[in-house]
């Protein structure tokens, strides 16, 4: 699916939308990273250099039909962006299933705006890729991770040792 066809589908619930990261908006991603997307999110704190880099190598992605599939989450209203969401088609678990993480900035949290943002990447995903399911990998200590995953509707799959270290998996099938 092209950028243009994407950006035109408008994927938005009136509350949030989605849309691709540009360079225009790598300051404002910067800005709102805080210590726990710091420690669940990037690895580490990131620089407005490593953002920047982040979001050229997701639009190359897109170009050219990549894995990675990043979208800032924007508030309707202010048309600010409040954090991202990103699915990775090339972590799969097992066939059909999909890795998504999501991130939303500390002023915006607490508002069940992850929850929509998961719910509009479930939209995309069901339209425009073969996916069946959405896995949530999960560090045990991100609690508030731990129960988004469980208003959302995941299944609870189990602790198991990944490349990052030990992570929750919690499993969703994608609505149809």
């Amino acid at each position: 699916m092209s950028m243009d066809l994407l950006n035109t589908q408008g994927l938005t619930d009136g509350i949030i939308f989605l849309r691709f990261l540009t360079a225009e908006d790598a300051a404002d991603h910067l800005a709102g990273e805080d210590e726990e997307m710091a420690r669940w999110v990037s690895g580490g704190r990131s620089t407005l250099s490593t953002v920047e880099a982040f979001i050229r190598n997701n639009q190359e992605s897109w170009r050219t039909g990549g894995p990675r599939r990043a979208f800032g989450v924007f508030d309707c209203a202010s048309n600010r962006l409040i954090g991202f969401i990103e699915v990775n088609m090339a972590r799969l678990v097992n066939p059909g299933q999909v890795n998504v993480s999501y991130g939303i900035f500390p002023q915006w949290r607490r508002k069940g705006l992850a929850l929509r943002a998961i719910d509009l990447m479930d939209h995309y995903l069901r339209t425009a890729t073969e996916a069946r399911q959405i896995v949530l990998r999960i560090a045990p200590a991100n609690t508030a991770s731990l129960k988004l995953a469980e208003r959302a509707g995941f299944t609870f799959q189990g602790l198991f040792d990944e490349p990052e270290g030990r992570m929750a998996r919690y499993v969703r099938e994608l609505a149809r």
